[in-house]
C-alpha cells in the first residue's frame, strides 16, 4: 500500500525510471508523515535511518542506493520530523501515520531530499 503511493495525487511508481522511482520513494516517507506509532522514545541516528532506507524490505519498498541513503538520512535527522517517524522508518512500520505537523516537517526538508537524489 505505502509503495504505490508518491504523493497526495496517490500517483503509482510503477513503470517509471529507475530515479523517478527513487524520487517517488523519497515522496512516499510523505505518506509515512501522516497515527501514533509504538516506535522508540529515542531519536534514530543517521546511520541507522540509512541502513533502514538501503534496505530491499524497507517502508519504501525500494532500496535506495547508500549514498542517497545517507544524505536523506541526515536530511530526515536534522530535520522537524519527530521521533516517531524516524522509528518508524527504522522499524519498517508500513502502518504508521503522523500528524498535519508531521507533513509541515517533511515539506521543510523537500529542498534537501531533491538535492539528495540530483546528487546521486
Amino acid at each position: 500500500m505505502v509503495a504505490t503511493i508518491l504523493a497526495e495525487g496517490g500517483t503509482r511508481i510503477q513503470g517509471v525510471s529507475r530515479m523517478k522511482k527513487i524520487v517517488g520513494a523519497v515522496c512516499v516517507a510523505a505518506a509515512l508523515t501522516l497515527s501514533a506509532c509504538g516506535g522508540g522514545a529515542d531519536r534514530p541516528t543517521a546511520d541507522e535511518v540509512s541502513k533502514a532506507l538501503t534496505s530491499k524490505d524497507n517502508v519504501l519498498g525500494t532500496a535506495i542506493p547508500k549514498e542517497a541513503a545517507d544524505c536523506l538520512a541526515k536530511a530526515f535527522v536534522d530535520s522537524d520530523l519527530s521521533d516517531k517517524t524516524l522509528n518508524a522508518i527504522v522499524e519498517g512500520d508500513e502502518d504508521y501515520k503522523g500528524s498535519d505537523k508531521e507533513k509541515d516537517a517533511l515539506n521543510g526538508v523537500m529542498s534537501d531530499l531533491t538535492k539528495c537524489m540530483s546528487a546521486n
